[in-house]
């Protein structure tokens, strides 16, 4: 297998903010230089990062002095999500499975050791519950974040964020399917239980918001799984059951 290489290293990690949906429909990216700096590379390197999202469908970029790089329209990131589909469907239950194991323990941890200030940040991510209802998954990014944080656990907080990027969900669709008064009452739990400092509940509380998602994600897979003839192999549908 070949290693990956600095210009594909920055592709991936800039379609993982797309994935996650930190990079929504219509976002600009960070000025070259910058984003270079943040990621440790050449502005050669990443330019060649950046033209390969741009010939898979992610990007667009314009010059002149309003120019720049950004994500490209909803329909088209469509399009991009079923292609990553015939390449990765297979790998859902794998991602499901690791995202499950990492972030409950996250969520033990939270409970046991989190501080009252660690406690109000984690109330405060939530509380942008009200002030962002249309960026559902910027708003569940902030609140798992300060979760994560509340662990004092470096490496499961990256653990986190890797699993995070792999996820690539068609954003709008989802927001429209899935109410985000659902997402609001799972976190309500965990906090519920952080702030009493029960571990084994926190836990608990975690794996169901994220069999929830699970659920959501299957669903949003449904009907372009029809029409790509995939097989999945989800929750949703038992194993092996071509949408059909």
């Amino acid at each position: 297998m070949l290693s990956e290489s600095a210009a594909d290293r920055a592709a991936r990690h800039i379609r993982s903010l797309i994935f996650s949906g930190q990079l929504r429909p219509g976002d600009r990216l960070p000025a070259g230089r910058d984003l270079a700096d943040r990621l440790g590379i050449s502005r050669v390197t990443l330019r060649l990062g950046l033209k390969a999202l741009e010939g898979a469908g992610y990007l667009e970029t314009s010059k002149g002095a309003h120019g720049g790089s950004r994500v490209r329209d909803m329909d088209r990131l469509l399009r991009c999500w079923n292609d990553w589909m015939r390449q990765n469907s297979q790998d859902l239950d794998d991602i499901f499975e690791f995202r499950t194991i990492v972030e409950t323990r996250i969520a033990e941890l939270a409970a046991e050791e989190r501080t009252l200030e660690e406690l109000e940040r984690i109330e405060a991510a939530d509380a942008m519950y009200g002030e962002t209802r249309a960026s559902l998954f910027r708003w569940d990014v902030e609140f798992h974040d300060a979760v994560a944080r509340a662990a004092h656990s470096a490496r499961l907080e990256e653990a986190m964020i890797a699993v995070r990027g792999e996820l690539f969900l068609p954003v709008e669709q989802a927001l429209n399917e899935h109410r985000t008064e659902v997402v609001h009452a799972f976190h309500k739990a965990i906090i519920a239980a952080v702030r009493d400092q029960d571990a084994q509940r926190a836990a608990e509380a975690m794996r169901e918001h994220i069999a929830d998602t699970r659920r959501m994600i299957y669903r949003a897979l449904d009907e372009p799984g029809r029409r790509l003839g995939l097989t999945l192999t989800g929750p949703e549908h038992g194993r092996d059951h071509p949408l059909t």
